[in-house]
């Protein structure tokens, strides 16, 4: 593995970003039923390459969540191609991609962004309180899967 280069595709549309993560999706048929590549391939955050090669993809699905003032968050997914697993890409995608949803929320705050959110589905994520991620454990969903938060301190709560 090289130096992985992160490459922000947030709200950009671009065709090329877009084709690699459909290319990547569809080798590996991990979007669930009912979710084609390219709706999943708007919702572009961040992509992680290793030169040449997609590594690994992060997506975002703002919503507001009802247990924390219905505040909108950034619902983080994150796709890891199997030949990268357990190489922190999974983690640099988190944190780029918060910084990057930080970033864009500051810019427009109209949209009233209030940080990112992921839901860990896996048993190996979440060991601690605080991740690497600097994503913080905020509860658990009605399956049993952890919620992480990660707020943004530009906008005032109330």
């Amino acid at each position: 593995m090289g130096k992985i280069k992160y490459v922000s595709g947030w709200r950009k549309r671009d065709g090329k970003l877009e084709r690699d993560a459909i290319a990547l999706w569809k080798e590996h048929g991990v979007l669930p039923a009912g979710v084609t590549p390219e709706s999943r391939a708007r919702e572009i955050c961040c992509l992680a390459y290793d030169g040449n090669r997609l590594a690994g993809i992060s997506t975002v699905d703002i919503q507001p969540y009802r247990p924390l003032l219905n505040k909108r968050f950034g619902f983080l997914r994150v796709f890891t191609a199997p030949e990268f697993e357990q190489q922190e890409i999974a983690i640099g995608l988190a944190v780029e991609g918060r910084r990057i949803l930080e970033e864009w929320s500051i810019a427009n705050p109209e949209e009233q962004l209030f940080g990112m959110a992921a839901v860990y589905q896996s048993p190996k994520l979440g060991r601690y309180p605080v991740g690497k991620s600097g994503l913080t454990l905020a509860g658990f969903t009605p399956e049993g899967h952890q919620l992480r938060i990660a707020w943004f301190n530009h906008l005032p709560l109330f």
